[in-house]
């Protein structure tokens, strides 16, 4: 009889010892279509195919430690099904990490965490979409995650904050030879998160300081390495079946939402006159550059249904400290999320983008539509 017992509590122990262990995850994909068309050239053939809306799987754990304290951890990776647009899976690509959470002190973290803008906000793109036409994905691009370590406060009235610190070695892989291959873009990375809700109402408050992530071309042709920077501010009301959300993102020396900007091979016009190729090697160069923009989204719950409306704009953008003309973009999605049940999520919008390619360049419109399910579990 002893031995009996010995034998079943022994079969239990691998159940208990997988007990704090949690599986997780959200599948995501649907159909679209869109199409875009260039000032004074004929319209692009439509393309459409299924795309993924970014479907993840993870896993993560705990252990009670004693006294308020627990050990944590997550593997969290992305699924990309159909592999949209060439995309490779891998393993513990997202937010992924270990670390100590105690119920007064806040929690500490160290691996691939998102930074305080992709953990924190985001909340006025309530879109889901592969195509940055459908949702706010010029606003979101700014969203990242950094290898480093991380702190969360606890929450105290409402209010919390977040820092991320992500070290150079860690950015750049530790070389350190090479006069652009030390600098451009491989940086420290920091981030900073607060924010604060209250009987429905949120504001929120995400900062990136990026160093070494642009160049300044002087005057004389030599470049110098200059510090980035994105704040983004966003808040709005969730409560009472109404969901308002607004948002307002300045960035400078990093990812513009101009893809003049962003094109390798831009030519910067110097104080001088000069046309200088921003092109170094064979590094894609973000020049001197800053921009603002701002989104607003809209919807109401009608029982199942969820129809919701977004505008996004943005202004001209400012290259090597010179208004650049014709490099705003405007943006409108509309559509509507049916809820099946707690879990699962259809969704169908259609949106129009317009955005300038610089001042003898013209403008190019995308117009998509898209639907899609999720279900998240």
């Amino acid at each position: 009889m002893k031995k009996t017992l010995i034998a079943l509590a022994l079969t239990t122990l691998p159940v208990a010892a997988m007990a704090e262990v949690v599986l997780y995850g959200q599948m995501k994909a649907g159909y679209e279509v869109n199409s875009s068309k260039v000032t004074g050239e004929d319209r692009d053939p439509y393309l459409n195919g299924i795309a993924d809306y970014g479907s993840r799987i993870g896993f993560k754990g705990s252990e009670d430690l004693g006294n308020g304290l627990k050990a944590i951890w997550q593997v969290e990776s992305a699924i990309h099904l159909g592999n949209s647009n060439g995309k490779a899976d891998g393993w513990a690509n997202r937010d992924s990490f270990i670390g100590l959470q105690h119920d007064k002190f806040g929690t500490v973290r160290a691996g691939r965490i998102s930074n305080a803008i992709n953990a924190n906000m985001d909340v006025v793109d309530a879109w889901e979409y592969n195509s940055d036409a459908l949702g706010l994905g010029k606003f979101t691009r700014t969203d990242a995650r950094y290898v480093g370590i991380a702190y969360d406060s606890p929450e105290w009235a409402g209010f919390n904050f977040n820092v991320l610190y992500s070290p150079r070695d860690n950015v750049n892989g530790g070389d350190r030879t090479g006069e652009y291959d030390r600098g451009i873009g491989s940086g420290d990375k920091y981030s900073l998160g607060l924010n604060y809700k209250n009987s429905g109402f949120y504001a929120k408050y995400g900062f990136d300081y990026l160093k070494n992530s642009g160049l300044k071309f002087n005057d004389n042709l030599t470049a110098e390495l200059k510090d980035g920077q994105v704040h983004r501010l966003e808040g709005g009301y969730d409560a009472n079946n109404w969901f308002v959300g607004l948002g307002y993102q300045f960035t400078k020396n990093t990812s513009s939402h101009s893809s003049l900007v962003n094109d390798s091979h831009i030519n910067v016009i110097l104080p001088d006159g000069e046309k200088l190729d921003a092109n170094v090697g064979d590094h894609n160069v973000i020049v001197d550059n800053s921009g603002q923009e701002a989104a607003l989204t809209v919807g109401y719950h009608f029982g199942n249904v969820f129809p919701k409306i977004s505008y996004a704009h943005g202004w001209d953008v400012k290259i090597n400290g010179t208004k650049e003309k014709n490099t705003k973009y405007d943006q409108i999605v509309l559509g509507a999320d049916y809820d099946f049940s707690k879990r699962t999520t259809a969704n169908v919008q259609a949106g129009w983008l317009r955005e300038g390619l610089g001042e003898d360049n013209g403008k190019v419109k995308t117009t998509a539509f898209g639907v899609g399910l999720k279900h998240t579990f």
